[in-house]
C-alpha cells in the first residue's frame, strides 16, 4: 500500500507543476508497457491543451490510431515526414521518460463531438480514447 501512495504522490506532483492550468493531462505510469495508460479515457474541450506526462520508466509517447492529417496539410505537419503519405496521425507527441512532460500537436484539428484512439508506439497495448466534446 505505502508504495502505491508514493507512486500517486509522485505522479500528482509531476502533474500539479508540470501542466498548464487549462489543459488536460493524459498520464503513463509505472507499468504502463503492460498495463496500459494510467488515463485511458481523456476528455480535452475545444481550445484547451493536453499535456502527456510520464512517469514510468519506460519511455512513452501518444499518437492518434484512427485520424489522421489529410493529405493536402501533410507537408505543413512536422511529424508527417516520418509517416507514410495518408497515414499521419492527426495529433501525437515527442516520446519522452520518467519525469518528463510534453504538449500533444495537433488537437486543434480534433472536431468536437468525436472520439479518437490513441497508443504508444513503442508500447502498441497501450491504448486510450480521447474525447473532444
Amino acid at each position: 500500500m505505502r508504495r502505491a501512495l508514493v507512486v500517486f504522490a509522485s505522479f500528482s506532483l509531476l502533474i500539479g507543476a508540470a501542466a498548464p492550468s487549462k489543459a488536460a493531462v493524459a498520464a503513463a505510469g509505472p507499468g504502463s508497457y503492460a498495463a496500459g495508460f494510467l488515463t485511458p479515457v481523456v476528455v480535452v474541450p475545444p481550445d484547451d491543451g493536453l499535456t502527456f506526462a510520464n512517469s514510468d520508466i519506460a519511455p512513452h509517447n501518444l499518437i492518434a490510431t484512427d485520424a489522421f492529417v489529410p493529405k493536402k496539410k501533410a507537408k505543413k505537419v512536422k511529424w508527417c515526414s516520418a509517416y507514410d503519405k495518408g497515414k499521419c496521425p492527426l495529433f501525437w507527441s515527442e516520446t519522452i521518460t520518467a519525469g518528463q512532460t510534453t504538449e500533444v500537436l495537433g488537437l486543434e484539428a480534433a472536431e468536437s463531438g468525436k472520439q479518437y484512439g490513441f497508443y504508444c508506439s513503442i508500447h502498441p497495448g497501450m491504448k486510450g480514447t480521447l474525447v473532444a466534446p
